[in-house]
């Protein structure tokens, strides 16, 4: 698990150098993203391996009652979100996460296309594999939900930049609910699919801002 975490982590490192080179040129943009390519594609296998060792999941697709529960979940962190960003910023002036500054100074500074890819979409299958599938099934597999709902969604927020305990708690209340949607239809593709929407719309927004910015 320490493992898992560690790479959830740093599987961003390459595009992240990339990102404090100043006018790097074609070739090591190239090289440095398929480096980042490869490395996220490792990342996702080694984490699809170890979940695969926990629990031999049966069901695979999602029906309508997976997107319907989907949508619901999303409303709800959507209104918590907003409700804990309004008091972020009154309580310590902050209109973004400190992660989601550090992922803009990435798109500022990198191909944009790259860095939308993947955390529109590796990003999800990896946390998921690493926080619902593997954390909750192995360690978790004959609890209360609330236990390993709260255990997730606190490691989850703690490999997030955090700069403070209200955004922290952005994070793992999206890790909580991720974890609560997994545990009730007992299928990987149910949260994967949650944090593929969440990540959708924020990505979205990060470049309606950037180009109206």
């Amino acid at each position: 698990m320490l493992g898992l975490i560690f790479v959830v982590i740093f599987v961003q490192t390459p595009i992240q150098i990339l990102s404090i080179i100043h006018h790097p040129s074609i070739i090591s943009l190239v090289v440095g993203g398929v480096i980042y390519l490869v490395f996220f594609g490792f990342a996702i296998w080694g984490a699809l391996i170890a979940y695969k060792s926990v629990y031999k999941q049966t069901n695979h697709g999602l029906n309508l009652k997976d997107w319907l529960l989907i949508a619901k979940a999303y409303v709800l962190f959507f209104v918590i979100e907003i409700v804990l960003s309004f008091l972020n910023q009154l309580v310590y002036a902050q209109k973004t996460t400190e992660n989601n500054k550090n992922i803009m100074a990435i798109l500022h500074a990198n191909p944009v296309i790259l860095m939308c890819f993947t955390m529109t979409f590796f990003s999800p299958i990896l946390e998921e594999l690493v926080f619902r599938g593997y954390l909750i099934k192995g360690f978790f597999p004959n609890f209360k939900p609330l236990i390993p709902m709260l255990i997730s969604g606190f490691l989850f927020s703690l490999c997030h930049d955090n700069s403070n305990p209200i955004s922290f708690l952005i994070y793992m209340s999206l890790g909580m609910i991720l974890s609560y949607v997994y545990l009730k239809q007992d299928k990987i593709e149910v949260s994967i699919g949650l944090h593929f929407l969440n990540n959708l719309i924020a990505t979205t927004l990060m470049l309606i801002g950037m180009l109206i910015g």
